[in-house]
């Protein structure tokens, strides 16, 4: 990633944040599909790093959404992003979508050297950045925080937990199919 890339990216996640601390990232929400976003998220990031390979999975019908389609997308493209940092060369990053009769479900997986279980809680706290030799310099901690931030102010929420072979990491993205509840969880 050419350098002003990467400081156009390093500002855009400050301004997010800010507006996610102050209240004042606006939600404006409307119907999309969810397969759509993610697909927006993926095309980003090979524009981005076109050697990263992608496995995109329909585990189910992809339903509809009532979200603000650049937060979540956003929020997506945080976490494929990180997954395409820590993703040998020979092995796509997958992305599963599916959904429950309550939650749509983003799943993210790469397999990089995964996270240990004492900090899958910590990564998205602000800054905070797992040990990870050289590429730590590259590395500001505000991504993963960024994107739990516009998942939550959408009545979602994010995880993450060890690869479904036992190796790299498995972002969950829950977002909920209910627009009442929706509503309910971002009023209070």
């Amino acid at each position: 990633m050419s350098e002003s890339r990467r400081l156009d990216n390093y500002i855009q996640n400050l301004l997010d944040m800010t507006r996610l601390g102050h209240g004042e990232l606006k939600i404006e929400r409307d119907w999309i599909n969810i397969d759509d976003i993610c697909r927006s998220a993926v095309q980003r990031l090979n524009r981005y790093m076109p050697d990263v390979q992608v496995k995109f999975v329909l585990l189910t019908q992809p339903p509809l959404l009532f979200v603000h389609a650049a937060l979540v997308e956003q929020g997506i493209f945080n976490i494929l992003e990180n997954a395409a940092k820590y993703t040998p060369d020979d092995n796509p990053v997958i992305v599963e979508l599916s959904h429950t009769d309550k939650d749509c479900i983003i799943a993210i997986e790469d397999k990089g050297p995964g996270i240990p279980e004492g900090q899958r809680e910590q990564i998205f706290d602000m800054f905070y950045v797992v040990a990870d030799g050289d590429r730590k310099k590259q590395n500001t901690g505000m991504g993963l925080a960024i994107c739990k931030g516009m998942i939550g102010a959408h009545g979602g929420s994010v995880k993450a937990m060890s690869g479904n072979s036992g190796k790299g990491t498995r972002f969950e993205i829950r977002l909920p199919l209910n627009v009442n509840t929706i509503e309910q969880e971002t009023n209070q």
